[in-house]
Formats: C-alpha cells, sequence, structure tokens
C-alpha cells in the first residue's frame, strides 16, 4: 500500500529497525534494490530469503520490462509469527519496502507469498492524490497475479479463479459514488483491479491484441512515471493511452470515477471462456475471446 512523506515518518517513529540486519544489493535489468535482512533470524535462511525477493522483482521486471525504478530499498522485518506480513511501500529514495517475515516461515510459503510482489508494483506507478488511492492498489491487485503467472510463480488456472472469485467484490453498492469518491476496502482494491481488467480486455479488443494494459504500464514508467513522482491521475492515463494507441484509459475513467458503473462480469467471463464451479476454474477455447484471455497472462 502507498502512503505519503508524513505517513513514512509516522511509521518510522512507530516502528523500531531491525535491531541487527545486514544489507546485499541485488540487481535487475534496469534497476538495483538494497536488501536488509534480520541477522537473528534462523528461518527462513538468508538464501531463501533472497530467493523470495529474487522471484518477486523477477515478475514484475517480466511485467514491466524493466525494474521500475534505478534504485530502491527493501527492509525485511523480523514478523512475531510464520508468514509474511504488513507490507507498505513509500517513495522515499526512489522507493522504499518494508516487509514483516516471521520465524518458521517455510520456503513454500514464500513461494505462494503475492505481498512482496504486490509491493514492488507499487514503484512502477506515479504518486496520487488520496481520491485515486484505488488505482494504485488496484493496479497491484491486478497486476501481481499476472506477473506471476508469466514467470510460473503462479498457475493461469490460480489467476483466473481468483480474478472470477473476488473481482465482484469490486461491483459498486447502492450507495457508491464512483471510484473517486467510494473508499471502501473493496472497490478500492478491487474495483480497481476491476477497471484494470476491464481496461486490459478493451485494449486489447480495440488493437487486435497487439497491446494491452501491460504496453500501456510500460510507457507511464518509461515516462518516469514511479512512485518518486506526484502526478495527476489525467495525466497517467493519457500518457498508457498512447502507449497503446487508444483512449480506453481514459474513456473507462470518465465512466467509473463518480458514478456507480457496475460492470457485466458475467458477460465478460463467458466471452474470456472462463468459468468456475466447486472451486474448480475451466477454460473454453472456442469462446469468442479466448485468446484475448490467453495473451493477458502470455510472457513476452
Amino acid at each position: 500500500m502507498t502512503r505519503y512523506f508524513v505517513l513514512l515518518w509516522l511509521c518510522l517513529l512507530c516502528t523500531a529497525r531491525n535491531v541487527s540486519a545486514s544489507e546485499t544489493k541485488l540487481s535487475f535489468k534496469g534497476g538495483s534494490l538494497e536488501t536488509s535482512l534480520p541477522d537473528d533470524m534462523k528461518s527462513p535462511s538468508r538464501d531463501e530469503l533472497l530467493q523470495w525477493v529474487r522471484d518477486a522483482a523477477g515478475a514484475v521486471t517480466t511485467y514491466y520490462g524493466r525494474f521500475p525504478v534505478d534504485h530502491a530499498t527493501l527492509e525485511i522485518r523480523k514478523g512475531t509469527h510464520p508468514g509474511v506480513h504488513h507490507g507498505v511501500t513509500y517513495p522515499r529514495g526512489g522507493g522504499f519496502i518494508i516487509i514483516s517475515v516471521g520465524e518458521g516461515t517455510t520456503v513454500q510459503q514464500l513461494h505462494e507469498d503475492w505481498t512482496l510482489t504486490h509491493e514492488m508494483i507499487h514503484l512502477a506507478f506515479p504518486a496520487m492524490a488520496e481520491e485515486h488511492h484505488w488505482i494504485e492498489e488496484g493496479i497491484s491487485t491486478y497486476v501481481e497475479p499476472v506477473a506471476r503467472a508469466m514467470t510460473g510463480n503462479m498457475s493461469v488456472d490460480e489467476v483466473w479463479k481468483q480474478f472470477a472469485s473476488d473481482m465482484p467484490k469490486g461491483q459498486p453498492a447502492d450507495n457508491d459514488a464512483g471510484l473517486d469518491n467510494t473508499h471502501t476496502w473493496g472497490r478500492t482494491y478491487w474495483g480497481g483491479a476491476m477497471f484494470c481488467l476491464i481496461a486490459d480486455v478493451r485494449i486489447r479488443e480495440a488493437t487486435h491484441s497487439q497491446h494491452g494494459l501491460q504496453d500501456a504500464l510500460r510507457a507511464i514508467v518509461k515516462h518516469d512515471g514511479t512512485i518518486a513522482n506526484d502526478w495527476p491521475i489525467e495525466n497517467a492515463l493519457k500518457v498508457g493511452d498512447e502507449g497503446t494507441g487508444t483512449t480506453v484509459l481514459a474513456d473507462l475513467y470518465r465512466t467509473m470515477k463518480d458514478k456507480p458503473s457496475r460492470m457485466d462480469l458475467e458477460n465478460l467471463w463467458k466471452k474470456l471462456g472462463v468459468s468456475v464451479q466447486n472451486g474448480n476454474v475451466t477454460f473454453d477455447d472456442r469462446a469468442p475471446e479466448a485468446d484475448i484471455r490467453k495473451t493477458i497472462t502470455e510472457k513476452r
């Protein structure tokens, strides 16, 4: 989750740094990550933690074509119980991520973790005004499983099972006033993710699958649209649209920003050939837009 400098100050004031930590610089295509690990953690091991970091950064780098920022800092703190907890990302120094990992966390838990990838994706979009927090969280919620599928850290089946099961949580309620004005958990995370999914499909429809949301987000990063820079949302969407040669992002924003625009997800799943029954996902490759579904998670 992104925050602003005043919240960074409060967080650092209230949360002590690792009592004993060592630092390692990891380099990726386009940038580097200064990583601080707790010295007093026995399990997972240092090597296991670093592989977890490399996997998350690798997924983000694959999706965006590069690591989103030239330099960022990751501080891994020792948590109180097993698992990955409490990730947060700030603009400081080009990007500063804090995340907790508990003693006894297994390699399987690290492999299945989505939190670190989610936080790294926050590096790849400009800091927004508070009313646009939904697009920051929506992008991370949508891109995280797609990027992990591209690198084999998550199955394609699980991506679409998650989307079909959770995307309805982003639909507007009766008292909704649009994404800019309705700041519930569902609208912020899954409403933002729904915006991304609809945009991704519409861009691919308009360009005959030559472009997708991935191209729009890569264009924003290419124009230095990262967490260290404050942009108006209209500027970010304009740059993204220029990257695909469409007006999909701006058009969809006008539809969803200030009114309860309900998306026809049931029809979307039918067009894409996605069905979930009894917890199992099946695909219909004869569906009208089955090829679009396939291209969304294809590595390129």
